[in-house]
């Protein structure tokens, strides 16, 4: 058929990750989706379907969902109005974490009355209505629809929160120095070493990718690190100015003025939910569960952890056999995440696939994946499929993968980094490579029209006492 450009063409569907907290496509050679190019590839070459483009969207790292969604509102706007989309072709959003919230607003806004439409590079015009159009499927990965305890807890300790990236942002610039660039590569090796944290690796590799003294000296190696180093500035700086987004993850509002959809409440939530049948948008919900490294009572909430108690500490308050093999740095979040005041919502969907043979225990109110509380991630519409992992196994950082040297302009060329990717949150049981595949070929078959994930029961998703909880 003939569109725009004059020519014929097969309707394409463009699949657009929009990532969560932090809101970056890469920060110097690290992707937030990580490997997910590489399965697509695989994929798309075993189809033969309509051809299928994806699309890396990146995001203000911890802004208002509100201006996040009218970012993304922009970026596909500009796709359509430069040709990238056009009129018969779909669109697939894949929201990972605050992502998914981003897309809830987006869909909102879509729906709201504007006196105008959009304009883009100079005066292209391009209509709400157009967008909805083209809108046909909605993938979550792990969102908190209804908030998440580690907000509140983050909202509760505002001066450590400044205090961290205050310490972030000296790091960056201390890179640009040769020694202070070692001594605090050094500080994060040690503390690597010591607490089998993996997300010390990252911010050593970051600021040694920052570091333009590192390796062989060049013009490139010099681009790149001042590169990498402009990223991590005002990624840094960004946060120090502009947190909102914190207060938009809490389980309980703080600015009703610009609400959330985290908060709407259920009259919110069912006028919400008509504007996805205008037109009819499909959902496919992905709800992380990771290991319990903590035994907390059955049916009722947890404790909240409090800095001023300290045996409600996580590694007072742990269980040796439950957290083994597990690190600090999943400990520390899991803890913050499993005492709050979120509660099982209403209106939570029901899980109805599994992609773990172990069947798993009735979910509790406090069971999360670090960031999450699973329960905050059943949305009402479509299936939801519960996977054993943590909040970044499904995004691709489940393992550490080494960087290897490769090509550059012809000459042999080692990378500034070590790794590429990161067991971020080392949690338990381990996410794999097998629920990786699943979880992503599953994503490009939903966003294309094909089912391939088998039924399995139905598994225990509310505790025999949470309607008492939540009540």
């Amino acid at each position: 058929m003939a569109k725009r450009s004059g020519f014929a063409r097969r309707p394409q569907v463009h699949i657009i990750l929009v990532p969560g907290f932090g809101a970056f496509d890469a920060l110097g050679q690290v992707q937030y989706y990580s490997g997910i190019t590489t399965l697509f590839r695989h994929w798309r070459e075993q189809q033969k379907r309509s051809p299928v483009v994806l699309h890396y969207f990146d995001n203000l790292p911890t802004a208002a969902v509100s201006t996040r969604a009218s970012r993304l509102r922009a970026y596909i706007a500009k796709r359509m109005a430069r040709g990238e989309i056009l009129d018969d072709d779909s669109i697939v959003l894949v929201g990972h974490s605050t992502g998914g919230l981003d897309i809830r607003r987006l869909i909102c806004d879509l729906h709201s009355p504007r006196p105008e439409p959009l304009y883009v590079d100079g005066g292209e015009s391009v209509s709400d209505e157009h967008i909805r159009h083209c809108l046909k499927r909605v993938v979550f990965l792990s969102v908190p629809h209804w908030g998440t305890n580690i907000a509140d807890w983050v909202c509760s300790h505002p001066g450590w929160r400044a205090v961290i990236i205050a310490k972030l942002r000296a790091a960056v610039t201390g890179s640009q120095l040769y020694l202070l660039d070692q001594i605090e590569s050094g500080i994060t090796g040690c503390a690597a070493s010591l607490t089998n944290a993996e997300i010390f690796l990252a911010l050593q590799d970051a600021l040694t990718e920052a570091n333009q003294n590192y390796g062989k000296p060049g013009p490139t190696r010099t681009a790149d690190a001042l590169e990498a180093a402009s990223e991590l500035t005002f990624y840094f700086r960004q946060m120090s100015t502009d947190f909102h987004v914190i207060n938009d993850l809490t389980s309980q509002p703080h600015e009703p003025t610009t609400k959330s959809p985290a908060h709407f409440d259920d009259k919110e939530r069912e006028t919400e939910l008509e504007l996805w049948d205008d037109p009819q948008i499909r959902v496919l919900s992905f709800a992380t569960v990771g290991g319990r490294p903590f035994c907390f009572p059955a049916g009722v909430p947890a404790p909240v952890w409090e800095l001023a108690n300290p045996f409600s500490y996580p590694e007072f308050a742990r269980d040796l056999k439950l957290s083994a093999k597990t690190d600090l740095a999943y400990r520390l979040v899991y803890r913050a995440c499993a005492g709050g005041p979120f509660r099982w919502p209403r209106l939570a969907g029901k899980i109805s696939l599994m992609l773990d043979p172990t069947p798993p225990l009735p979910l509790q109110i406090w069971d999360n994946d670090g960031i999450v509380n699973t329960a905050s991630m059943l949305w009402p519409r479509g299936e939801i499929v519960l996977v054993p992992g943590d909040h970044l196994d499904i995004v691709g950082h489940y393992q550490l993968i080494k960087a290897l040297p490769h090509q550059h302009g012809g000459s042999g060329y080692q990378p500034a980094r070590m790794y590429w990717a990161y067991d971020t949150l080392q949690s338990t049981p381990r996410f794999n490579s097998t629920l990786f595949n699943k979880v992503w070929t599953e994503i490009f078959n939903f966003s294309t029209n094909v089912k391939t994930l088998g039924r399995s029961r139905r598994v225990p998703a509310k505790p025999p006492k949470a309607a008492a909880v939540a009540a």
